[in-house]
């Protein structure tokens, strides 16, 4: 979104955000004064679908299939997983908002409550998040997933130093990672925290940060959260196996129109591109072509030329874009989908309603006009009409709820199997009290350079842009 530089942009407020959020989705206004618990219920509500098609009915049969593997490979009886399959399909809703962090981290942990206040109004019995594992140990200062603050320490999750941490992503598969829980703030012994959440993670070491991570908190969901709904965390190798699963089977959309003539892959790259000169500037970018490259965990943007994927950097990288070739790529790991590629095969293109942060609210949409443009450019109208009638495909689902207290103390205090307590305790509380100061919004200069916008008649709800939302 065109506009003035940061130092020349109003500041924005909490009001001022739940007004944006309020015209850009009417329907949530309704619920800002409203109990918390009746937004979860909204947010996983789902009507039958107005309208379907042969390439999303077998984008979900894919999509089932990859929940499938991945609640096997999670350790779930066949029975169980074919059920999270099956519910994926019946109510077909992802929470997409935290990245891959250990259920007591705030952001996570507070985002999981509310999921679970829809999840118990509706009576569901299976719980699918994706969880972004194409992040750093280290985001800014000590947060991100190599840390947490227990009894007001700062906690070293797996041990490491700076640079074992900076250059990595967590799904780096050069471990071996275990849960260290080192107390940089107490030089001399843990406090009883610390040591009961050691005793209480997975004991033994796993080929990657993600990998633990995603153990540990199917063992904190079953002792704290809510055993009798089964929680499935996916996260970027999964992801890279759907895709996997699209490509080899020649009747998916996806393989079907990646590598064909028909040039939909350079119409939704020309598109994207071509909002970086429109007024919605800044919230969709094209930082790589589908797919990053992986080298051990560090990834890096790829280029789309001449049918060859390319190191934009100075990385030695270049793989031939065809189904052959990326299929062996995402194998191997030396590719790995990007966040565009991954809301196609698990929402766009199966039709599941994704939940998500303060960015999410309005890039998600902008992906989905970008799609549907350049569907409507390759001429592919049945899918392009299907997608068009998603009744509310994108929700505002994470950071709706934040508080002050700790997690893992919070949870320690009402202890094992009482979780109950915590979601009739914020669940009572008005969406409007229950968000906090809202700080992942009133702190983006894109949310107040939107506003900007938004005041001047630059950007508007009627725009093309916001068709697809």
């Amino acid at each position: 979104m065109t506009g003035p530089k940061d130092a020349d942009i109003p500041a924005i407020s909490k009001h001022d955000v739940l007004e944006l959020i309020g015209t850009l989705f009417p329907w949530v206004g309704d619920f800002r004064r409203g109990s918390l618990a009746d937004y979860a219920r909204a947010a996983f509500h789902v009507q039958p679908p107005a309208s379907s098609c042969d390439a999303r009915r077998h984008a979900m049969l894919l999509l089932q299939r990859c929940i499938h593997g991945a609640a096997r490979n999670a350790g779930f009886a066949d029975h169980r997983a074919s059920y999270i399959a099956a519910e994926i399909a019946d109510a077909p809703v992802m929470q997409a908002g935290p990245h891959l962090h250990l259920l007591i981290e705030p952001d996570a942990y507070y985002t999981h409550l509310f999921s679970l206040m829809g999840l118990s109004a509706h009576h569901r019995s299976a719980y699918v998040s994706y969880a972004v594992s194409t992040v750093k140990f280290v985001e800014k200062g000590r947060k991100g997933p190599g840390w947490l603050k227990i009894g007001g320490d700062a906690i070293n999750v797996f041990g490491l130093s700076r640079s074992q941490m900076i250059p990595y992503s967590v799904l780096a598969q050069n471990g071996p990672y275990r849960f260290a829980l080192k107390n940089v703030d107490r030089a001399h012994g843990d406090g009883d925290l610390v040591a009961r959440l050691r005793y209480e993670l997975p004991q033994g070491e796993f080929p990657s940060a993600a990998l633990a991570i995603k153990r540990a908190n199917a063992s904190l969901w079953e002792r704290y959260f809510n055993p009798d709904i089964d929680f499935l965390q996916i996260d970027d190798e999964d992801i890279a196996d759907l895709v996997v699963e699209h490509l080899r089977d020649k009747s998916s959309w996806l393989a079907r129109n990646l590598f064909g003539e028909g040039g939909f892959v350079q119409c939704l790259l020309s598109s994207t591109e071509a909002l970086a000169d429109s007024h919605w500037q800044g919230w969709l970018k094209n930082t790589t072509d589908l797919f990053w490259g992986n080298d051990r965990g560090r990834l890096f943007p790829l280029q789309l030329t001449d049918f060859r994927l390319e190191a934009r950097g100075a990385q030695d990288f270049s793989l031939e874009f065809s189904a052959e070739a990326v299929i062996e790529a995402l194998r191997s790991r030396k590719i790995i989908p990007n966040l565009y590629l991954m809301f196609i095969v698990t929402a766009i293109l199966p039709g599941v309603r994704v939940l998500g942060g303060s960015r999410h609210t309005v890039y998600y949409p902008l992906m989905r006009y970008v799609f549907c443009r350049s569907l409507a450019m390759s001429g592919d109208c049945e899918l392009r009409a299907t997608i068009a009638a998603d009744r509310k495909p994108g929700i505002w689902g994470h950071r709706v709820l934040l508080d002050d207290t700790e997690p893992f103390s919070e949870l320690d205090m009402v202890g094992p199997g009482n979780i109950q307590a915590m979601l009739r305790k914020y669940g009572s509380l008005s969406l409007e009290e229950a968000c906090g100061a809202l700080e992942s919004f009133v702190g983006d200069p894109l949310w107040a350079c939107f506003k900007t916008g938004h005041n001047e008649g630059l950007v508007s709800v009627s725009d093309p842009e916001w068709a697809f939302s």
